[in-house]
């Protein structure tokens, strides 16, 4: 009869800690870091403004809205790339500027995302009567921006820029 209690409580402390396990489940391995592929965008610039000027390109890739990327999956919300600072842009001239290192996805064993270039362009006078100008061109495909030539122009209100894309 003692061996048959012993044998119970065995079976009943076998269940029970098999239930635990069960509901408390193991740990997940711990997340794998995303490897990014960059790549590099070569733009055009012309300078019809009449002025001298620089061309100053800077910004980050981020997914594009309504992926839920966060950094605290071991996925970057925002990747800066190296910013390229004034570089100038003759008056009447059209001069190449290549950004590199820019990423454009991120992708582990089991993910894959797809990056979104944000390519902040500040037009810098050499005249300090002139104010700056800065506006953000979101790059949705490689060849969006990369086709055209961005045309630097003086603004409709006296002493400012504008930057018009044309494919």
């Amino acid at each position: 009869m003692k061996l048959k209690k012993i044998v119970s409580m065995m079976g009943m402390m076998g269940v029970l800690l098999s239930a635990v396990l069960m509901i408390t489940g193991c740990p997940d391995a711990p997340r794998e870091d995303p490897k990014y592929t960059k790549d590099e965008f070569t733009f055009k610039f012309k300078n019809e403004s009449g002025q001298k000027c620089y061309i100053e390109i800077s910004g980050d890739s981020k997914p594009p809205f309504g992926t839920a990327v966060m950094p605290v999956d071991n996925w970057s919300y925002s990747i800066k790339f190296p910013t390229i600072v004034k570089t100038e842009i003759p008056v009447g001239n059209e001069r190449t500027i290549t950004v590199k290192d820019v990423v454009v996805s991120g992708k582990t064993s089991k993910e894959t995302y797809i990056y979104t270039p944000h390519f902040t362009i500040a037009v810098i006078p050499a005249n300090s009567v002139y104010a700056a100008y800065r506006e953000t061109f979101i790059s949705e495909a490689k060849n969006q921006y990369t086709e055209g030539i961005f045309h630097i122009k003086e603004g409709k209100m006296s002493k400012t820029f504008t930057v018009d894309y044309i494919n």
